[in-house]
């Protein structure tokens, strides 16, 4: 979707802001249900005429027909609403509506503020109908998947603990998710790079626990007051390295924490809360505060084809404007903006993962790949850089591996990863090589 900006957190496609009126008497499933039978039947003149004047002078033009077109060039033929949940934040009425089209489904996420109108219009990660394959080095013969909850002050996960088949206690590895709402294999199309790595690992010996995102689970349910990493993922991976470490099929010095993309980011600051793991593992961990790197991505993304609409430029515009009035500290604690409330946003402001990182003394491995423009290899070189003198941290940078760690050729470009592929068998083997050590 050349036209669509990819965001880093909760949000992974986001397109304007705006507002809409509606009778009072209309409750919120319904107007999202209206708002999104508008863009179904491409009654793009209609729907813009709901936006303020204000909005809809900061909006380029087409911008709801430019994204529902790359919506419909991916998904295929809209077939019908098959689910609309709706809850609240503050002042804040949130609902989203599940669209089912002929190639896969597709959430749409519309915020609402008191009055009724808009304040946030984004379309969530597209999930495919696509089958998954299992990678070539995975043998089901030498694991079995046990079903388990994660509990976190009653927030409970669904997860599953891939354990290989062994008389004794095995080393572990707690997998935690990248941005956004993330089932426990980070499925993405047809790809599911999280149970890849909890195959392949098992199958080499090595436990695997792997949980649903609590913003997958619960949704906008999930946006309590203050919300911020700590309960978006933090709270819930050390609440999972407990439950492995209360396992007696794991060996109880032997657990170890995997973080993929801003859960990379956020391992020392997870390390911090729990003296219960022997080490940590990076993939494509950015060093580089979000709010910096959201920009840089629409930039690279709206440069795909070598130049930037005026559309494109707009969007980007109106992007960098929602940044800084967050970098300027203005933003409310429970003020709705890039997907997130303000306490996420100022909260992570404030970490820094390389101070964190150079605190812990426990091993660590930072791996990368050549080809990810989402986490891109300037992070892998800071990385680096700031701890080229700690002993304890070892690297490893992957020729022609993108964001998924899965082999691709060309330029980067979301596309690429609802195409099948799986975690490169190198990138397993070394896991698992640095784990035994």
């Amino acid at each position: 979707m050349k036209n669509s900006i990819v965001i880093l957190p909760i949000v992974i496609i986001s397109i304007a802001l705006g507002s809409v009126s509606y009778s009072k008497s209309s409750t919120v499933e319904d107007m999202g249900r209206n708002f999104v039978n508008l863009l179904v039947n491409k009654n793009f003149t209609e729907a813009e005429k709901f936006f303020t004047e204000e909005v809809a002078k900061a909006l380029p033009d087409n911008a709801l027909e430019s994204v529902w077109g790359n919506v419909t060039a991916t998904l295929g033929r809209f077939n019908s609403i098959i689910d609309i949940k709706a809850t609240e934040y503050g002042e804040y009425r949130v609902v989203i509506v599940t669209c089912d089209f002929e190639l896969g489904t597709l959430r749409i996420q519309i915020t609402f503020n008191k009055d009724a109108k808009i304040a946030g219009l984004y379309f969530l990660q597209p999930q495919l109908k696509a089958l998954y394959t299992p990678p070539s080095y995975a043998d089901p013969n030498n694991f079995i998947e046990i079903e388990l909850t994660i509990d976190t002050a009653g927030w409970k996960l669904p997860a599953t603990l891939t354990l290989p088949k062994t008389d004794k206690p095995c080393p572990a590895v707690v997998l935690v998710h990248g941005s956004g709402p993330q089932d426990r294999d980070e499925t993405i199309g047809p790809n599911k790079p999280f149970k890849d790595l909890a195959w392949g690992l098992a199958s080499k010996g090595i436990a695997v626990l792997r949980y649903e995102k609590r913003t997958k689970q619960y949704g906008e349910k999930s946006l309590i007051e203050g919300f911020t990493v700590d309960e978006e993922t933090i709270d819930d991976a050390v609440s999972a390295i407990e439950l492995l470490y209360q396992r007696k099929e794991i060996d109880k010095n032997k657990i170890f924490l995997l973080g993929h993309s801003l859960g990379g980011m956020l391992s020392p600051r997870i390390a911090e809360r729990t003296d219960k793991i022997k080490g940590i593992i990076i993939l494509a961990g950015t060093v580089k505060d979000l709010l910096e790197l959201m920009p840089k991505q629409a930039r690279y993304l709206a440069s795909l084809d070598d130049k930037i609409t005026e559309e494109e430029a707009k969007e980007i515009e109106e992007l960098e404007k929602q940044i800084a009035y967050i970098k300027s500290l203005k933003v409310g604690k429970n003020e709705i903006i890039l997907g997130a409330p303000g306490s996420y946003w100022l909260d992570l402001i404030n970490y820094n993962p390389i101070e964190a990182i150079k605190k812990l003394s426990i091993p660590i491995l930072i791996l990368q790949g050549d080809r990810d423009y989402q986490v891109s290899v300037e992070d892998f070189n800071l990385w680096q850089k700031e701890l080229k003198d700690k002993p304890n941290i070892e690297f490893k940078l992957y020729e022609k591996l993108n964001h998924l760690f899965i082999f691709g050729e060309g330029k980067p470009n979301p596309d690429e990863y609802y195409k099948p592929g799986n975690v490169a068998q190198e990138v397993v083997e070394d896991i698992a090589n640095w784990i035994r050590k």
